[in-house]
């Protein structure tokens, strides 16, 4: 099987006009497909530490049911960034309001 190529100035000027128009819907359409929304700020409230609080009992406490607790230490370590789990009585954590 042969494939044949058509190369006539015809065909050549309706391949310029199909990659025209294409170039010219994509620059149009990639600003808004690429443009990230700025979104809400997630909404936080303030935790103060109490004596024989650790992050482990604090995260348990606004982790909704079925889910891991790990991921809300984590989430906990990002926004207010810590490097370790180790807090004191009297700190101010920010948690997020939306758990």
């Amino acid at each position: 099987m042969t494939i044949r190529v058509v190369n006539s100035p015809a065909v050549r000027a309706r391949r310029w006009v199909a990659a025209t128009v294409l170039a010219g819907v994509a620059f149009a359409v990639a600003p808004q497909a690429f443009a990230q929304e700025p979104g809400a700020p997630s909404p936080t409230d303030t935790y103060v530490v109490a004596q024989g609080d650790t992050l482990w009992s604090i995260a348990q406490s606004i982790t909704p049911s079925g889910r891991d607790v790990r991921d809300t230490v984590a989430t906990l370590k990002t926004i207010n960034v810590m490097n370790s789990a180790s807090i004191r009585e009297g700190d101010q954590l920010i948690v997020p309001a939306d758990r």
